[in-house]
C-alpha cells in the first residue's frame, strides 16, 4: 500500500476528529412526536477478550500503551464516550444504544467491517438456537477458547436479565463485545440480541416464545492508521483490555445455568438440528455435538452445557 499524501493525511485526521466528537441527539420536538416509553426495557453488556499468542507488529510511537490490545481497548473506550453509552449500566437509552452501534460501525480505525445477522426461534424451553446463531456468526473469526468465552458471557448477561427485576414483561437488550487476536489480526466485534421476557411467580423471568435476531459487526484494527495518528490516540483516556472486560454490567454475575441453553426442543424454521449430550470421561461437564442444516449449509459445532 502506497503512503498517504499530505491531503489524504489531513482528511484522515479530520475524519477521526469528527468521529470522536460524536453525534447530536435528535431535537426534542422530534423525540416528543415519537412518544418513546422505554420503562420496560433494559440493557445487559458483556465483553470477551481472546488471544492465540500470535505475534503483533511493533507499536512504534504507541509503545507507551504497552500492547496493541490496550490501543484497541482505548479506541473502544472512545467509542463508548463519543456515543454517551455506559456499558456498566442496565438502564436502556434508545438514543445511546443506536449511537454506540453507529460509532462502532463507522470507527475509522477498523478495516474490512462485516455487518450481518441471523434470525432464529427460541422458546421458554430452548435457548439452543441463540448459541447456534452466535456460533455460526463468529465461530470462524475467533479461537475455540474465545468462542467459549462468548457463550459464557451470553449466559452471564442472561443471569443479569433474570436478576434485574422490572415490569411483568420486559425487553432485554443484550450486547456482546469481542476483542481478539487471531494469526496476528486484532479483531473487534459487536453482537446484539433483544429478548422478550415475562415474570412468572415462583419461576422468575423467562424468555417468551419468539423470533430473535443476532446481529454482528466485526472488523480488523488498522495498525498503520493507528501509528499514523499516534499523536491523537496518545491524548485519549486510556483503557486496558481487562478494564474493558471487567467494566461490563454482566461481569460480576455467575453463568445462568438454565437447562434451556442445552435444549433443542424448538429450533425454528431456519435451523434444523439433531444433537445429543455425550459426557466425556475426562471432562467435568458434558459437551453437546450437533450437526445442523442452516439453509443449504451443513454445519458442525459445539455448545457448552453446565451441569445444573
Amino acid at each position: 500500500m502506497s503512503p498517504l499524501n499530505q491531503e489524504q493525511l489531513r482528511r484522515e485526521t479530520l475524519e477521526i476528529a469528527m468521529w470522536a466528537q460524536g453525534r447530536p441527539a435528535p431535537p426534542q420536538e422530534v423525540l416528543a412526536k415519537l412518544e418513546l416509553d422505554d420503562s420496560n426495557k433494559e440493557t445487559g453488556v458483556g465483553n470477551v477478550y481472546g488471544w492465540d499468542n500470535s505475534g503483533l507488529p511493533s507499536l512504534g510511537p504507541l509503545a507507551s500503551f504497552g500492547s496493541w490490545q490496550s490501543v484497541a481497548a482505548t479506541i473502544l473506550r472512545k467509542t463508548e464516550d463519543s456515543a454517551g453509552f455506559d456499558q456498566s449500566s442496565t438502564v436502556f437509552d434508545p438514543i445511546r444504544w443506536i449511537f454506540f452501534e453507529l460509532q462502532f460501525e463507522t470507527m475509522p480505525f477498523l478495516a474490512i467491517i462485516t455487518d450481518d445477522s441471523r434470525t432464529v426461534s427460541i422458546s421458554a424451553l430452548s435457548l439452543w438456537p441463540a448459541i447456534s446463531a452466535v456460533t455460526e456468526l463468529v465461530g470462524g473469526l475467533v479461537t475455540s477458547d474465545t468462542l467459549t468465552g462468548i457463550i459464557n458471557s451470553l449466559k452471564k448477561i442472561g443471569q443479569l436479565a433474570v436478576q434485574n427485576e422490572g415490569k411483568q414483561e420486559k425487553d432485554s437488550n443484550m450486547q456482546l463485545g469481542v476483542l481478539t487476536v487471531v494469526n496476528g489480526d486484532l479483531r473487534l466485534g459487536l453482537l446484539r440480541i433483544t429478548v422478550q421476557m415475562e415474570y412468572e411467580t415462583g419461576k422468575g423471568y423467562q424468555q417468551l416464545n419468539q423470533q430473535i435476531t443476532v446481529s454482528r459487526l466485526f472488523g480488523s484494527l488498522d495498525y498503520d492508521m493507528c501509528i499514523r495518528n499516534a499523536e491523537t490516540l496518545l491524548e485519549w483516556d486510556r483503557q486496558d483490555w481487562n478494564g474493558w472486560v471487567y467494566g461490563a454490567s454482566s461481569f460480576p454475575y455467575p453463568l445462568n445455568t438454565s437447562p434451556a441453553w442445552c435444549s433443542s426442543v424448538v429450533l425454528g424454521s431456519d435451523l434444523r438440528a439433531v444433537a445429543r449430550v455425550t459426557p466425556s470421561p475426562n471432562a467435568s461437564r458434558p459437551t453437546r455435538l450437533a450437526r445442523a442444516v442452516w439453509g443449504d449449509r451443513l454445519l458442525t459445532f459445539k455448545a457448552w452445557c453446565r451441569r445444573g
